[in-house]
């Protein structure tokens, strides 16, 4: 199934953007059709789908582009951690990803704030902690993937300003991985906690719209 857009006035009219008060997001999509995309986005397919408005969301992020998936990703990790015992080892790991990708959103997004996150692909994927082999550690981990990129099989981005926004389309466009990262997020916290999750989603998306609005 391709992949299908869905309209920002959509995105608005659950915000309450629209002069009518907040509702529950309307995608347009069947829920089989949006778990036949959400399946066929998840990296790793043995993992349960996000449910409810969470997957409704995930389906809406892998339209609307990089910065705000970013953004309901670390929303939605750092809402889980919340939920999560502070003695849980793995913590740690998860506070570390999350500062990075708190240092990229704040950054120019140019060339060396994407080797920053390059260089930390190394001690995710070779050194990880045990303790991080969690749902919520693959939760912080994805949603690193979703801002980053895999330098073994992309190198370095280019410093040409031109040349790295094509290079972003190509090696850096992990959009979809929003999917994994509700997935394990809902799996860490479970199903009785979803609605603290989306309500994550919905004020990342919140700020998102006010940006995007200001730029206009």
């Amino acid at each position: 199934m391709a992949q299908r857009m869905i309209p920002l006035e959509a995105i608005d009219r659950a915000l309450g953007r629209c002069g009518q008060p907040p509702q529950p997001l309307d995608t347009g999509l069947s829920l089989t059709e949006r778990d036949t995309l959400l399946e066929q986005a998840l990296c790793f397919p043995d993992r349960p789908l996000p449910t409810g408005e969470l997957g409704d969301w995930a389906a809406v992020l892998m339209s609307v582009g990089k910065e705000p998936n970013v953004m309901a990703a670390v929303a939605v990790v750092e809402t889980a951690m919340g939920l999560t015992p502070s003695h849980s080892p793995d913590i740690d790991f998860v506070q570390k990803v999350l500062a990075e990708l708190h240092v990229w959103l704040s950054s120019s997004k140019d060339t060396p704030d994407l080797r920053r996150l390059g260089d930390l692909w190394w001690s995710l994927t070779r050194n990880p902690p045990e303790a991080a082999n969690t749902p919520l550690g693959d939760a912080a981990f994805m949603a690193w993937f979703v801002a980053g990129y895999d330098p073994e099989g992309s190198g370095n981005p280019p410093d040409d300003r031109e040349q790295l926004l094509q290079w972003m389309d190509e090696s850096a466009n992990n959009v979809t991985a929003i999917v994994d990262v509700f997935s394990t997020a809902q799996q860490a916290v479970g199903k009785e906690h979803a609605a603290a999750l989306v309500d994550s989603v919905r004020e990342s998306v919140a700020a998102w719209r006010e940006m995007d609005s200001a730029t206009i």
